[in-house]
């Protein structure tokens, strides 16, 4: 064996991937962009556990957040725990406006989301989307956030940008190009902390009720909201007297916040 040959060999097996390398520079550059402003977002599966080692690799001080909507599977907080002592950090919970909570559970049941689509969509906004933006407008200091989203978990997301500058804050999906293949070698290579779910079948998880395993030759994200045909995907439209029409959803969303301010 030509012993130049075998040393270059093992010099290039231990070369930075380019898609990691790709990655770290993006996030190199975010961290000289925004400094202090950057946080992390994310609900630890294992697209947001990559991003996160990475970044608190550059900036360990950048803040941790995630989503509590009262749904999540216990084996999340357990993951949470984990992160928070191999980090050293501390993850800032973002949780739902308790009235709201009760409003809608009081009008449509706690497993809403069961009964249509625009009744789905109601309970992650007041979950999720509304708790994120109440908890941005009390945090203004925050100008960018880093994301785990990759091209390939959905056709939703086949066209995801590296860096969105058209959201505020800006939004940063640092692994974007990234393969599951490539997501999963990463964490093995890193021994990153694993959500549990995932040795359980589980591609993609999100609330409870909400998230399954999937099946060999289904998508991703084909655990999300299984029950849902093609069809019921389609939000529904409701005609206000004025001729408006407005989404099923943002109707019941207006019930849920009219009854909450009684």
């Amino acid at each position: 064996m030509d012993p130049v040959a075998s040393a270059s060999e093992i010099e290039s097996a231990h070369e930075t991937p380019a898609y990691q390398a790709m990655a770290r520079e993006m996030i190199d550059s975010a961290v000289r962009e925004f400094g202090d402003s950057l946080a992390i977002l994310t609900s630890f599966q294992r697209e947001g556990l990559v991003v996160l080692d990475l970044v608190l690799g550059v900036a360990p001080r950048t803040p941790v957040l995630t989503i509590d909507t009262g749904r999540l599977p216990a084996a999340t907080y357990d993951v949470i725990t984990e992160v928070e002592k191999r980090y050293a950090t501390r993850v800032g919970l973002i949780v739902p406006d308790p009235a709201e909570i009760e409003s809608m559970i009081s009008l449509h049941g706690r497993d809403l989301f069961l009964e249509a689509v625009p009744n789905r969509m109601l309970c992650c906004q007041l979950r999720k989307v509304r708790p994120l933006e109440r908890y941005l407008t009390r945090n203004p200091g925050i100008s960018a956030c880093f994301q785990g989203l990759r091209r390939g978990q959905s056709d939703t997301r086949a066209n995801v940008d590296f860096i969105d500058r058209s959201t505020d804050p800006i939004r940063i999906n640092a692994i974007a190009d990234w393969s599951a293949e490539e997501v999963l070698r990463y964490t093995l290579d890193n021994n990153l902390p694993e959500h549990p779910l995932y040795a359980a079948g589980y591609t993609s998880i999100g609330c409870d009720p909400c998230t399954r395993a999937v099946s060999p030759g289904e998508g991703e994200r084909a655990g999300r909201w299984w029950w849902e045909s093609e069809a019921d995907k389609e939000c529904g439209i409701h005609f206000t007297p004025d001729g408006r029409a407005e989404r099923q959803v943002d109707v019941l969303l207006r019930e849920v916040l009219a009854r909450t301010k009684r």
